[in-house]
């Protein structure tokens, strides 16, 4: 290794530490280890993190899968429920329809026959009155 001077920079050369009086060498690291003991330790927690944020991320798309299978399980039940309920309400008024057509035929027919009976009616008391007007009365001599 090469020797340096003392670096004056920073004290006086008289505070010396060490026997030969020289404090650093070039390439000479004295922190080494040292740093190189954090430099793993930062690593390793950073590796740590990166795990633990990686977990996170796969559980949080764990969940939004399951709560858009969850909501979309809820949008087709909500789905099949209105259309159950759609279909109950055309058979209640196809129903309703119905009964009223039934109803409104059976009147339109009561009323058919009451017109006939009394068009049936009419025309037997036209005849019996055609009938009366046209017999005729035996034959009186008023001169008798």
């Amino acid at each position: 290794m090469k020797r340096t001077k003392e670096n004056w920079l920073f004290g006086h050369p008289e505070d010396r530490n060490e026997i030969s009086g020289l404090r650093k060498f070039d390439g000479e690291d004295l922190h080494y280890q040292e740093r190189k003991k954090a430099q793993q330790e930062t690593q390793k927690k950073w590796l740590e993190e990166q795990k633990q944020e990686k977990e996170r991320r796969r559980q949080q798309e764990l969940e939004d899968e399951r709560m858009y299978a969850f909501q979309t399980q809820q949008a087709n039940r909500m789905r099949g429920l209105l259309e159950d309920e759609l279909e109950r309400k055309k058979r209640e008024m196809q129903a309703s329809t119905r009964d009223s057509n039934i109803m409104l035929n059976r009147e339109k027919k009561d009323r058919e026959d009451l017109e006939k009976q009394i068009k049936l009616r009419s025309e037997d008391d036209e005849l019996s009155h055609q009938t009366q007007i046209r017999i005729v009365p035996p034959y009186s001599n008023p001169l008798n």
